[in-house]
């Protein structure tokens, strides 16, 4: 019995080892496991499926085979950033057409192959370098057999010498819907939120790249039958088409930048809200991810909350900066704030849909807020926790009118304003993630600090 226990301890230490060694070490038993199947399902799903198949390619087959081989290399070492988190490889192109050209045994394989020594030449990280070889293999493998599957049915017209419009379209949402389900549950697993809703959230943004990419690959196959000296040409559109998305994610991300810049620059007329946005928003993000929310949808929040006060450079500094009661007057003019800011930040794409959310940060739950009286759930889900995030960092930073308050002051202040003027679930994340992040203070150890009283405004 103790050597089976010592051999088993034994095991355990190896096992514990390797997973440390290959990344796995501080993620999730779930997530672990499921890495590790995908890991492990991929590969075989694409080999057994091309044993089973039991391909006997033409000289041209093999030919095209390396070709699509080292195309997919060169895609995957260029992926695209669709966002400063997000990244679409431009590899579905290759694999669209690998599927049209090729016996139904090799796309998987050609996937494995490619995918693997790409990720060798970037240098990946184990864990991810694993998991991407085997999801490529898997999807690719998946829409291959989709393919065979339906290309003799009458799906509408045909392209080219290879089968239906609708087949050949059912083949390419079946690689994305797969590809995407595979990457949406690692996230949801690692978040411990919904898989669909995470799916749900990342579909707007990677569907038409996809639908692109995919129609490129179909173009470069229908060429390849019918005039393959024509393919050469087919790359320079195809660079074009990269370097183009490339610069409008570029002018996306500048654009970030310079309204960022314009905050700080405004923040910067008075020393009390210096940083203040910054914080805000990557406050709000953290409570986005606690509450689970998928990351494209904490990106939103965290970009809206760089921005929720940009409204604020059209007024007047002295009525920001006075120390003495507003005035009706005053307040009237510090309420029109999140209406310019949203009037600004609609004026840009990449900040469109964030629009809403800075016009509605300043929304309370039971409806007394401003600009429009919203309440509940009406009030957009980013405005409602950049409003909790927003009142926190008020209350902790010191102002010309008051000092900041101590934390245990200001998760009191939530506390007590949680189904009011801030939404309960929301403030009940806020305050255990704080709990738990830090050690409060007592207020014996700032005690000239005053506690706000109950439906005091809190001026943010």
């Amino acid at each position: 019995m103790a050597s089976d226990i010592e051999q088993n301890d034994v095991l355990d230490n190896v096992l514990a080892h390797a997973l440390t060694r290959l990344g796995y070490q501080g993620l999730p038993a779930a997530l672990v496991r499921y890495l590790l199947v995908v890991t492990a399902v991929g590969p075989v799903f694409a080999l057994a499926s091309a044993v089973y198949w039991s391909p006997n390619p033409s000289t041209s087959d093999a030919l095209w085979a390396v070709a699509l081989v080292a195309v997919t290399i060169v895609a995957e070492m260029a992926p695209l950033h669709l966002t400063h988190r997000t990244i679409v490889n431009v590899n579905t192109a290759a694999f669209v057409a690998a599927i049209l050209l090729l016996p139904v045994a090799l796309p998987g394989v050609i996937a494995l192959i490619a995918v693997t020594t790409a990720q060798l030449l970037r240098r990946i990280e184990a864990m991810e370098a694993l998991f991407n070889i085997a999801q490529s293999a898997l999807y690719v493998t998946f829409g291959a057999l989709v393919f065979h599957a339906t290309r003799d049915l009458p799906l509408g017209p045909d392209i080219g010498p290879f089968a239906s419009v609708g087949s050949i379209m059912l083949a390419a949402m079946a690689m994305h819907v797969l590809n995407t389900a595979l990457v949406a549950g690692a996230s949801a697993m690692q978040l411990g939120t919904n898989p669909v809703r995470v799916w749900i959230a990342t579909l707007p943004m990677d569907l038409l790249p996809h639908l692109a990419l995919a129609a490129l690959g179909i173009v470069a196959a229908v060429l390849a039958r019918t005039a393959p000296l024509a393919l050469p040409f087919l790359a320079l559109p195809g660079v074009l088409v990269h370097r183009a998305v490339g610069q409008s994610i570029q002018l996306r991300v500048d654009t970030h930048e310079a309204l960022t810049a314009l905050v700080e620059v405004m923040e910067l007329r008075d020393p009390y809200t210096a940083g203040h946005s910054r914080r805000v928003a990557l406050l709000a993000r953290e409570i986005a991810m606690r509450m689970g929310l998928a990351n494209e949808e904490a990106d939103l929040i965290e970009r809206s909350g760089y921005v929720h006060d940009i409204g604020k450079a059209a007024m007047d500094l002295a009525i920001l900066t006075k120390q003495d009661r507003l005035t009706d007057v005053e307040w009237e003019q510090m309420r029109q704030h999140p209406v310019a800011g949203a009037n600004v930040v609609n004026k840009f794409a990449a900040y469109r849909a964030g629009a809403r959310i800075v016009r509605h940060h300043h929304e309370a739950w039971n409806g007394q807020g401003y600009p429009d009286g919203l309440e509940g759930e009406m009030i957009p889900l980013g405005s409602r926790i950049i409003a909790v995030a927003d009142t926190y960092d008020a209350l902790t930073s010191n102002r010309p009118y008051r000092r900041g308050t101590t934390v245990a002051t200001a998760i009191d202040v939530l506390e007590r304003g949680a189904g009011t003027q801030w939404d309960a679930r929301i403030v009940a994340v806020t305050v255990e993630m704080l709990r738990t992040r830090i050690t409060l203070p007592t207020e014996d150890d700032n005690p000239t600090v005053p506690t706000p009283p109950r439906g005091a405004v809190v001026r943010t």
